[in-house]
């Protein structure tokens, strides 16, 4: 054995006992408004995501506009973070723009499905925002689709194509933002979603049961059931597709 294997492995755990010692100091300390707006200004990880945690209240937009930044392209926990407190503080009001829908459904892509399930949370605590997602979401879902297609065989479905392999990074990332897009569809008004129907009619023939029970869910809440669609998916093979119809 190497006479320095010990010695690199003792300053490995001191390194690592002093990022711990750092991030419990951090965690110690309380932060004001104005500490947390310098923070998010600056580069110290750490301390976003503790200074996002004690964010009590979002006073204007620029304050707004800060955070929601910081919901995408960051680190997971400061994202992970961003999408608690937006849950917590519940303040639909400054993120009813254009920019905020835009980025709120980019951090419904995210791969981390805490930050995605407290955004829909959010959402779905409000009635304004759900209006302002309605056509983004059907656009979004509609390129994610587009995008699958490529996956897809000619002239095949989507039960008896390449889509079965579970190998392709890719499709199964675009099958996981499907997924959420359709959760996040569900809790929208989906009567007022406009080519609903032809979504669902592709979404239905997923091999993947996932996407078949969260069409059926939306489905449940259609005014107008497409007959078709629901003869198919009051028939699928699986308990839990049949079961969104059943309630």
């Amino acid at each position: 054995m190497n006479k320095y294997n010990d010695f690199s492995n003792i300053v490995q755990t001191d390194d690592n006992f002093n990022v711990e010692l750092r991030a419990y100091e951090i965690s110690l300390k309380e932060y004001n408004k104005k500490d947390i707006i310098r923070i998010l200004t600056e580069n110290d990880d750490e301390k976003k995501i503790v200074a996002i945690i004690n964010l009590k209240s979002i006073d204007n937009q620029f304050e707004a506009d800060l955070i929601l930044s910081h919901l995408t392209g960051q680190d997971g926990r400061i994202r992970e973070a961003v999408s608690y407190i937006l849950n917590e503080l519940n303040q639909e009001e400054f993120f009813l723009d254009e920019n905020s829908t835009k980025i709120i459904i980019n951090g419904i892509l995210d791969i981390n499905p805490n930050v995605v399930r407290n955004l829909l949370n959010f959402i779905d605590k409000n009635q304004k925002l759900k209006q302002k997602l309605i056509k983004p979401v059907e656009i979004k879902t509609n390129e994610v689709l587009l995008s699958l297609a490529k996956y897809i065989k000619a002239d095949s479905p989507f039960f008896e194509n390449e889509s079965k392999s579970n190998k392709n990074h890719a499709k199964n990332k675009l099958t996981f933002n499907l997924y959420w897009l359709l959760e996040t569809i569900s809790i929208l008004d989906v009567n007022k979603i406009e080519n609903l129907e032809n979504i669902l009619t592709k979404t239905s023939n997923f091999i993947d049961y996932t996407i078949r029970e969260k069409t059926a869910k939306i489905l449940s809440k259609m005014e107008t059931k497409p007959p078709e669609l629901l003869r198919k998916l009051k028939n699928d093979e699986n308990i839990y597709v049949k079961n969104q119809l059943l309630c």
